[in-house]
C-alpha cells in the first residue's frame, strides 16, 4: 500500500475540516440554548415589568384617594399641634384646644381643672388624653 504525501495532507484537511465543523456545531448548539434562555429570561422580565407598572398605577390612585380622604376629614379653621386642635382667635388662638379623635371635635378640658395650665387634656366625649406641651403662637 503506497499512500503520497498529497492523500495523506487531503485527509489530515479532512479530519481537521470536519472536526472543526463539529466542533462549530457544538458551539451552535450551546448558542442557540443560550438564546432561547435569554428569550425566556426576558419574556419573563416583561410580564414582570408589565405587572410592576399596573401596580404602582394602582398604587398611585390608592395614595391620591386616601390622601383626598384625609384632607376632607381635616377641620377646616383647626391646626393641629401638641397632639390637639387649636381655633385661630384674636391673632392667636383659643385657650382650650378640640379633640382630633372626635369627628365633631368637642371642646377639651384641662386636668386638673384649676385656673393654671393644665397637665393634660382630655375630652369629655371619647375619652382622649394628650399631654400638655404649651400652647402654639
Amino acid at each position: 500500500m503506497n499512500i503520497d504525501l498529497t492523500s495523506l495532507n487531503l485527509l489530515e484537511k479532512f479530519i481537521v475540516e470536519h472536526g472543526s465543523a463539529a466542533v462549530m456545531q457544538v458551539h451552535i448548539n450551546f448558542l442557540r440554548e443560550q438564546l432561547t434562555a435569554l428569550d425566556r429570561q426576558m419574556t419573563e422580565l416583561k410580564t414582570e415589568a408589565f405587572n410592576l407598572k399596573a401596580t404602582n398605577k394602582n398604587l398611585t390612585l390608592q395614595l391620591q384617594q386616601s390622601e383626598s380622604k384625609i384632607r376632607q376629614l381635616q377641620p377646616v379653621g383647626l391646626h393641629p399641634f401638641a397632639g390637639v386642635l387649636w381655633k385661630p382667635s384674636g391673632g392667636g388662638f383659643e385657650r382650650t384646644p378640640y379633640c382630633p379623635q372626635c369627628a365633631s371635635h368637642p371642646v377639651m378640658f384641662g386636668q386638673p381643672p384649676m385656673g393654671g395650665d393644665p397637665m393634660l387634656w382630655q375630652c369629655s366625649v371619647c375619652g382622649f388624653t394628650a399631654d400638655f406641651s404649651g400652647r402654639p403662637r
